[in-house]
Formats: structure tokens, sequence, C-alpha cells
């Protein structure tokens, strides 16, 4: 059995090899394997150029890939791309397209010559820390890896119309979050047109805010023309105490919008309205509820754009957060490559609002917070406060130095004393890393392992066009079929048709009437369903609006065949604009007094066929809520599994806890013995004992259930041997038993490892069971139904000139 793939199934990521804390002693070469959900407490790394910060950060993101954790990256500098770049077969033609020439020139090779140089380079170093061709392969098959370029079509494109939709009701009921979320929003839409000012005293900021919560409170939406509009002519005749007049004048009200909306009409912000709403759900899981890796680069931005981008990102997670269930599990990964300008100590950017919020609430949902610096000074003390890891690399200066000891001294009672820190951080080498966490009590330096992305550096947009030309994300909407293609008539009248004045007449028409639209005729019906269930908690009313085509074939309506309408009827008015044409009604239409037959007929129909259908998961006695799609219910049953694996295997690795501390005993008296009869013995044999197999006992149960000193002191004893002669019959003896120790601790390994395996697949989503059940109305639960004659207007392209 592999014991260095058990790991991978447990929540464990693979970051590296520890490393010797004291100056002088033997280093326990055990592979440091950190708690995926130490990192629902948040972690910050910290290093200068050079330490090893972004191979550090790439590896966390692999590993969560490893672990089934979707993870939202926001890349300032380019450099998180490289997680695109992974070469199962590492063969020199893999990488011969990111080789610098520049870089080879100076080698004094060809560019052929340094790609199969740096193949060799990335195998050599990958087997040398126990990785190979499978776990890359394994890596790519686990994720989708999508790089969105905000204002650029190069990467997939977003649109950031979302970002203004208003928050769901458990937001709108916080005040404090409505109130961060209201701030960040209108800070961050001004900074793109160059205003800043407090939201206390800005005349701007209030009034932009004070139009937000108006519209948000009601449940409605807005989209930046909208705002715009608002702005001019804003749905309240006060401002506080004063009159709008008063405190904001038109004309300057109008200056206002008119900066907004120069910068909407410019050609490059086009770009920003179409692709990918930030729906952080679909962005973080796929249709099918497979985690994403979703990479945001943001280096082609202005620092302004930056701001705002990030700003309305970091939002959308807080509402997305919002709604998941609490886990004391790592359900999500937010990354940030590089916090400079957006998290600071003293100034107040709009970013630094929703980042704090994230800090302080995010642990209770599960989503973990990871941001990465070159500086300490960058980062506000508040938000450091809700920081349970931090990963110091080297620093730049002995000032960085000094700003960090007192956050890792007093991180967690970490067991850190100031000088220890001091001479570890002066002494610092490239990729080693101090780690101070809440989760441990004793200190720990480590080594980040070889990453499997090929770290080119910073990846710019030309580069992000070839690598998302073949993925598979759709940055665009789906275009809409056009109403009315191949109606049964093209004669067009003056006036409708002639009905009973009982029949109701309403018209959709679309945002832009064009010059004399055409409408046709349609059926259209509507009904409210409740489904009640007492048990289950479920009390759902559904709205089923719905239309048919009514050609002159029209006799009955075949409500199989009725499509959904996505207004009420309600909100479609009476009357047609001026200069209207409309198609001709069937036959069968023109000579009813009224609708009701097929009113009734729908309310049976519904009262038959409609169904609330749901899943469940019986084994987990797991069930899906109204509205929630299977994928979004899967994602929730390996939330579930995850978390409950977690706990069930640190009630296994306690059963062999103790097997383990005996062994463990017995093996440092062998090893003394050995060692005072000074026999040969080669330390290779202890690699059973520091191994994957105790690196996993002492992430669940803390480095203490490891014995770790007692670790060390073996392994340094049987390292002192050798230097006597192997004739000594009492030195065969205690070898022997010192072998028969080691091959117990092996068998305990391989059992350990057996539980854990099963423990793993019987936990295993894909093995989880879902079935398909469905609620129906009672006969009274299907009421408010109606019917009416809706005239739709034929889009221009179907009127055929």
């Amino acid at each position: 059995m592999d014991a260095s793939r058990v790991y991978e199934k447990l929540g464990l990521f693979y970051l590296g090899r520890e490393k010797a804390v004291e100056v002088g002693a033997a280093s326990p070469d055990r592979p440091f394997l950190l708690k995926s959900k130490d990192l629902t407490t948040h972690g910050v790394i910290i290093g200068m150029t050079g330490s090893g910060k972004t191979g550090l950060g790439v590896g966390l993101i692999e590993e969560a890939i490893m672990d089934d954790i979707p993870s939202i990256i926001v890349d300032p500098k380019g450099d998180m791309a490289n997680l695109l770049l992974t070469f199962p077969q590492l063969r020199g033609d893999d990488f011969l397209p990111w080789i610098d020439p520049a870089e080879a020139s100076r080698k004094n090779l060809s560019i052929d010559q340094l790609a199969e140089q740096t193949a060799t380079t990335w195998r050599e170093g990958l087997a040398g820390w126990g990785q190979g061709p499978e776990r890359i392969a394994a890596l790519r098959q686990k994720t989708e890896i999508t790089i969105y370029t905000p204002g650029s079509s190069s990467g997939a494109p977003v649109s950031i119309l979302a970002g203004f939709a208003a928050p769901d009701e458990p937001l709108l009921r916080d005040q404090d979050g409505l109130q961060a979320l209201v701030g960040s929003t209108a800070t961050s839409l001004l900074s793109l047109v160059r205003i800043e000012g407090d939201p206390l005293t800005s005349r701007e900021h209030i009034l932009v805010s004070s139009i937000l919560l108006h519209y948000w409170r009601g449940g409605e939406d807005l989209n930046l023309e909208s705002l715009i509009g608002a702005i001019v002519n804003p749905p309240f005749d006060k401002v506080g105490v004063f009159g709008l007049a008063r405190f904001f004048p038109q004309a300057e009200r109008m200056e206002l919008a008119m900066k907004i909306n120069n910068v909407m009409a410019s050609p490059s912000f086009a770009s920003w309205l179409h692709g990918q709403p930030l729906d952080i759900q679909r962005i973080l899981y796929d249709q099918t509820g497979r985690p994403r890796t979703a990479i945001f680069s943001i280096s082609h931005l202005s620092e302004a754009e930056r701001m705002f981008f990030v700003t309305l990102l970091l939002n959308a997670v807080i509402a997305w957060m919002r709604r998941q269930q609490g886990t004391s599990s790592l359900k999500a990964l937010l990354y940030m490559d590089e916090i400079f300008g957006y998290f600071p100590p003293t100034a107040n950017p709009p970013s630094k609002r929703p980042m704090l919020l994230l800090l302080k609430q995010a642990r209770a949902y599960g989503l973990g917070v990871v941001l990465a610096t070159q500086n300490p000074v960058d980062l506000d003390y508040k938000g450091l406060a809700n920081i349970g890891s931090w990963f110091i690399g080297r620093l730049q200066t002995s000032q960085d130095q000094n700003r960090v000891l007192d956050g890792i001294v007093g991180a967690g009672g970490s067991g850190f004393s100031r000088e220890q820190v001091r001479r570890l951080l002066a002494d610092m080498k490239g990729r080693h890393f101090i780690l101070a966490s809440a989760h441990r009590d004793e200190p720990l330096l480590f080594e980040t392992r070889w990453v499997m992305s090929y770290l080119k550096g910073p990846i710019g947009l030309p580069e992000i066009a070839t690598l998302m030309q073949d993925s598979s994300v759709n940055p665009t909407a789906e275009p809409v079929p056009a109403k009315g293609a191949g109606s049964w008539s093209d004669q067009l009248a003056e006036h409708p048709g002639m009905l009973s004045s009982a029949i109701e007449q309403r018209y959709m028409l679309p945002p832009l009437l064009v010059e004399r639209p055409v409408f046709e005729p349609w059926l259209a019906v509507s009904a409210a369903v409740r489904f009640y269930h007492a048990a289950r908690g479920i009390d759902e009313v559904r709205r089923c609006v719905r239309h048919l085509s009514l050609d002159e074939a029209f006799t009955q309506p075949e409500w199989r065949h009725a499509e959904s309408l996505p207004v009420e009827l309600e909100a479609c008015p009476t009357a047609p604009p001026e200069g209207s044409r409309y198609r001709p009604l069937p036959s069968s239409l023109s000579a009813r007094k009224d609708l009701q037959i097929f009113a009734r007929d729908y309310g049976d129909h519904l009262y038959q066929h409609e169904r609330l259908e749901l899943l469940r998961a019986p084994d987990l006695k797991l069930e899906s809520r109204p509205g929630e799609s299977e994928a979004d219910f899967r994602v929730r049953i390996a939330d579930c599994l995850r978390e409950t694996k977690e706990g069930a295997a640190e009630k296994i690795l306690k059963s062999f806890q103790g097997k383990r501390e005996r062994l463990e005993k017995q093996l440092e008296a062998a090893a003394l013995k050995v060692d005072k009869e000074r026999g040969d013995v080669s330390a290779r044999k202890t690699d059973t004992l520091i191994s994957f197999g105790s690196a996993i006992l002492g992430a669940f149960l803390g480095r203490k259930a490891l014995s770790s000193t007692t670790v060390t002191r073996a392994a340094g004893g049987l390292r002192s041997v050798g230097r006597v002669t192997k004739e000594q019959e009492d030195v065969r003896r205690a070898e022997e038993a010192l072998a028969v120790i080691e091959e117990e601790i092996g068998r305990l390994d391989t059992e350990q490892e057996a539980a854990l395996l099963a423990l793993a697949e019987e936990h295993d989503p894909e093995r989880a069971k879902v079935e398909s059940f469905s609620l129906k109305p009672r006969r009274a639960d299907v009421f408010d139904v109606k019917a009416c004659l809706l005239w739709e207007m034929v889009p221009p392209p179907a009127l055929g000139g």
C-alpha cells in the first residue's frame, strides 16, 4: 500500500518537509502535512522576493485541488496562472512554448536545449519529493482551472452587472453587513471616476449609498444604467433632514451621472458587461457539482479598476458565504497573491471593509482566506488578529523581522521564544518557512515541496489567451431564440382582432421598442402552487407563469408544450404602443366569451402534473432544499462527508496512538542499546517510522502525540553507530531486536493506512447514493389561476423585412 497517498484522502495538505529548529539537531525529515481545516482560521504568507512565497502559494492551491476543495484566486501579478502549466508527461516539448529565449541566450543554450533541461530538472525535482507524472495527471483531472480577465477578453471575461444585484434576505437583516456592503460598493464605484471621500462627509458617497439602500431594501436589483438614472432622479426627496435640491443640486447630480456614464460608454468598458456573472456558486462548482479553481488575473488593469473589481468580488464572496451552512471543515479557499494596497493598516480603501468582514466571519462557513505579501506592514493589525496561521519566509530587513516577531511569538501560545524566532528569521533560507499557528503547540520550520506546476513567472494577456483557447467556460450568455419565427401568418393588421370584453389582453414589451412594433398572440396563464410538508419544514409557493403560441390550428391548449414566462402577467401593460401592428387571431379564440375554461384546465393540469422535485441521500439522511440543484446538493453531500470523515479519522488515529507510543519507547531503548554496543546499524531502517504514516498521525493529533523528541533522539542514536565490528554476538542480538521493533512499526503503519483508506473510500462523495422523490400539491393548494391573451412583440429579425 502506498503510504504517500493516504493523506490525499484525509484533508491533509502535503506542503513540504519538516526541518530541525534547534541548531545542530538532527532534522526529522518528516513530511509536513497541514490539516486543511486549520485554514478556516485563515493564513498569511510573508516573504521577500526569492523567498519561495509563490511556490508555497501554488503548493497550497495544488493541495486544495487534490482534496476536492474549490478556490478563488486573486492574482494581481500574474504568477498564479502558472497553475495551468502542468505537464503529466514532463517532456521537453511540453515546456518549450514557455521557455524564455533571453534566459536560453544567457545560458548559451538553444531554446530546445533549455526546454529539455527544464523538463529534466522538473522530473528529478518532483521525484525527490515522492511525486511523479501520475500525481500531475490526477491534479489535472480533479478540477477545471479558469483564468478570468475582467475588462479583457483574453481569458474568460467577467460581467460586473451582478455586482449591483439586491443581496439575499439574511444579509438585508444584518445591518452591519448590509452597511459594509453598501459602503464598499459605493466607494469602489466612485473610485472608477476618481472620486475619493469619507463615507460620512462625501455627498457623492452618501447619495450613491442611499440609492443602493433604497432599492436593495425593496428587493430590487440595479444595473449601471438604472443607477445612473437614479442619480439624476433619486427615488427620494430628502437626504437626512435636508431636501434633495439643497443637499445635492440637480446640476451637480447630473455632473456625477455624466462622469459614471462616460466610463460606462467608453469602448474599453464594454468588456466589463459581458461574460461570466459574479455568481460565486457557479464559479466554484460546475453544473455537476465538481469543484473548480478560478484565477482572477488583474495585472492588466489600472489601480482604480483593480480596486473596483476586487471590492465587487469580495462582496460577492460575502453574499455567497452567508448562504452556506456552518461547517468546521474547509469548504472553499480564497487566496490573494499580493495584498499590498488592499488591506493597509491606516488607509481605508473600499476593499478593506469586506476583507475584514471575511476574516472575522468566514470561519463559521468553512471559507478559508489566505493572503500573501512581501512586507508585514502591508497588513491591517485588526485583520492579523483574526489570522490563525503565519507562514514566514526570508524577510528583506531587520525592521520587517521585528514587525513579525510579536505576531509569531504571540500566535496561539506557539512555544516560540523571541530569541529563537529572531535567530530563525536571520538564518532563513529560500523555500524555508516558519509556521506559527494557533493550532500547534510547538515551533515548526519546514521546507516547501517541489510544486507540480511549472513556475515560469508572470503570465500576461497574450499567454493567457493561449492557455484559455480550449477552455470549456462559455464567456457569454446563450442567445435567446427569437419568438415568432415561423409564425403561421405574416398578415399584419392595424388593430387586434375583435374579442369579448371579458377576455383580458396584455402586452409584453421588450426593454427597447422599435418603430411600428409587430405583435403576435399567445395564450398566457398564471397560477400559484403551494407545496407543504410540515415534517420536512417545507412551505414553498411556486409561481407558474407560462404561455402557448396561438396559431390557426389552435383549438385546445397542450400544457405540456407551454413555455415558461420570465415575468408576471400583472407587470405587462394593458395598452399597446402607438403605431403597433398585429398578426391575426385564431378563429377558435375569436368566438369565445372568456378564457375561464382555459384557467380551470390549467389548474387541473398543475394539480395532476406539477411537482416539487427533491433529492435525498438516504444513507446520510440528507434531503435537498426547494430550488436547490442536483449539483449544489452534491456539493452539500461532499461537505457533510468531509466533516464526518475528519472526525472519524481522528478516532482511528487515536486507537493507534497507544500502540505507537509503546513501540516508540521500545525503539528508543533498542537504539540506545545498539549505540551502547557500538554496532554498525544503518539509520535507513527508521524510514518506516519517519514516514507519511507518522506524519498523518502528527497532523491529526498534534506533534506531541508522535513523541517527536523520542523519534529525533532514536534516529540520532542510530546515526552515531558504526564504529565497532559486528563479530560481537551481543551486537547482533541488539540489531535483531531493533529490526523486530521496526517490523512491528511497519505493520502498525500498514494497518493504520488500511483503516484510513477504507474510511476514505466509505466517505467518497462519488459513492454516495442519491435518489429523487417529489411532493405533490393538494387540490386547494393550486390557487390564483388566471388566463389572458398576451400580445408579444416579434423581434425585428423575425419580421422578414
